[in-house]
């Protein structure tokens, strides 16, 4: 156990500093896996003798499955399949000698929430409820007798953990859960039926992939306002001085890119070279996501180019930055769609 645990550690370590492209859990179907480690909880045994008590004392292997479909707004649906065994070691004063257990194999239906931050990690809660399929073996001692037998009893938990998203479709996950069944009875040795608490602690890692396909992200780009055509007669023109550009963001992100810091260095340049009053920064975002949250975005998105316009010795008093949310899409969609080129921060250069 403890080499699974090394094992698995370094696993986590690796993948979280993995490069990352997009940030929060991808809407869609997924599928994830994971094992982790079993904590029970010490537990009361209940026959015609009475209550007695139980000591767990082994950290136990368990293991789950799992699949759902995941939404824009946090919200997961999912069903998942988990196994794990409890070791009680002792009853009382008597020793069984390890051979006590109880092995759980759960099938719960889990509602979760992912809280959105805008970066690789996405916190989550929940919890489930199903049927716990249980096979009770050598529970007791032989001053008060032995509990064993199949049962099935309804089984709940409650989830806390965090989402490392490596790229679209793939992230590791690291979660808490408290898992628990209501009344589990079997038969007892001494007669009758008995019945025991059944309870556990346990630490999972795992890995998801998310079979959804995020829009793909539009290579940066400068928008050039178009020339204008010489007349006839006429001199011909000069080149037109760029008074427009335009820089994008990756899904769900307000970081200025290589390819972005170029485009805003133009921008400055010709601000400066050609004598311009002023600079206009308006921050855009795509309708994946909250109309709150996608404003607060469009205004970060702006800041960020405000600051580097700033680094590049552009006053900031004659920057004018805003954001608009979700207004102004470069190409109109459905609510909830992510589209690469309505994730930009448009630079207009004023006279």
């Amino acid at each position: 156990m403890k080499k699974l645990t090394v094992s698995a550690l370094a696993l986590v370590a690796a993948l979280v500093a993995a490069p990352v492209a997009h940030a929060d859990t991808t809407p869609g179907w997924y599928a994830g896996a994971g094992v982790g480690a079993t904590l029970p909880v010490d537990t009361s045994v209940y026959n015609r003798f009475g209550q007695h008590e139980t000591r767990a004392e082994d950290v136990n292997l368990d293991a789950l499955a799992n699949g759902g479909y995941a939404w824009s707004n946090g919200l997961r649906l999912e069903g998942e399949y988990f196994h794990n065994q409890n070791n009680f070691n002792h009853a009382g004063n008597t020793s069984v000698q390890g051979s006590g257990h109880i092995s759980n194999n759960a099938l719960f239906a889990n509602v979760l929430y992912d809280f959105q931050t805008g970066t690789r990690f996405t916190p989550y809660i929940g919890g489930g409820i199903g049927p716990d399929f249980m096979n009770v073996k050598s529970v007791g001692g032989p001053s008060i007798g032995y509990l064993k037998g199949d049962t099935l009893d309804a089984g709940y938990q409650g989830i806390a953990g965090v989402a490392t998203q490596l790229d679209a479709n793939w992230a590791v996950t690291a979660d808490y859960r408290y898992i628990a069944s209501f009344d589990p009875k079997v038969d007892s040795t001494v007669g009758g039926q008995g019945r025991m608490d059944n309870a556990s602690h346990n630490v999972i890692v795992g890995v998801r992939y998310s079979f959804g396909t995020p829009a793909p992200v539009a290579p940066m780009h400068q928008a050039m306002a178009p020339a204008v055509a010489p007349r006839m007669g006429a001199k011909p023109a000069v080149g037109t001085v760029p008074a427009n550009f335009t820089v994008f963001f990756d899904f769900n992100k307000s970081t200025i890119t290589p390819e972005a810091k170029r485009i805003i260095a133009s921008a400055a340049h010709e601000f400066k070279k050609a004598g311009f009053a002023s600079i206009t920064v308006t921050g855009h975002t795509d309708t994946s996501g909250k109309p709150s949250y996608n404003q607060k975005l469009s205004e970060r998105r702006a800041k960020a180019v405000e600051a580097e316009l700033a680094k590049l010795g552009v006053a900031t008093n004659n920057i004018k930055e805003s954001g608009v949310g979700e207004d102004g899409l470069l190409v109109p969609t459905a609510d909830g769609v992510r589209e690469a080129q309505n994730r930009r921060a448009e630079i207009d250069l004023v006279k």
